[in-house]
């Protein structure tokens, strides 16, 4: 506390002086406030903004990926789905004899008569990725029988394909009715199975070598 001889030396002191010391001790506190608490503060705050616009950057990131990832996965849903479609039109090989019995059949259902069913020579597709595999066949029936043959054919969930299509000797059957032979080639797909070496088989063919 100061004493009455400390206040009337003060007082003795000029206005102008006082006023000077005393806005002088003011500018050094704020001086000194600035230094010590708001540029390291300031500092501080626009470090934290840096690392939330970091953070949100990340976030719109991470969200735009889950979003992508959505419609990969419906992708891959819709690809799977026509892998199915593709593996019922375009079947393996073990499959195919399954699908030729098949057609045999409709020529049975159709009312026709099977004088030929002759498989011919297989041929790779120039992609490797299926074979072509053709069937001659030779028929005997009625106009209405042969076109529902065909229309049967078309129906048939795998690809066959009805080729070089030839109609000849008309005549009237046995029935009164107008018979025909046919002659044609039925062409199926099938698709190539690759072949995969046993890793051990593999491994002990590289020991013996």
């Amino acid at each position: 506390m100061a004493t009455p001889a400390i206040i009337e030396k003060m007082q003795k002191i000029p206005t102008k002086t006082r006023a000077i010391a005393f806005f002088s001790v003011v500018g050094v506190i704020l001086v000194l406030f600035i230094w010590q608490v708001h540029i390291p503060k300031t500092n501080e705050i626009k470090k934290l903004d840096s690392d939330i616009a970091v953070v949100n950057t990340k976030i719109r990131e991470n969200e735009a990926k889950i979003k992508r990832l959505d419609d990969l996965r419906a992708e891959v849903k819709a690809l799977q789905e026509r892998l199915v479609v593709m593996q019922q039109q375009l079947p393996m090989e073990t499959e195919v004899s399954g699908l030729l019995r098949q057609i045999q059949g409709l020529v049975n259902k159709s009312g026709l008569s099977l004088k030929l069913w002759k498989p011919d020579k297989r041929k790779v597709h120039s992609s490797g990725l299926y074979e072509e595999i053709p069937i001659n066949l030779e028929l005997t029936g009625g106009y209405h029988n042969v076109a529902l043959f065909f229309d049967s054919v078309s129906k048939l969930t795998r690809i066959v394909n009805m080729l070089n299509v030839r109609m000849k000797n008309a005549k009237v059957g046995k029935s009164g009715l107008m018979e025909i032979t046919v002659e044609c080639t039925a062409m199926t797909f099938a698709a190539t199975e690759k072949k995969v070496e046993a890793p051990q088989a593999a491994t002990a063919a590289k020991k013996v070598n």
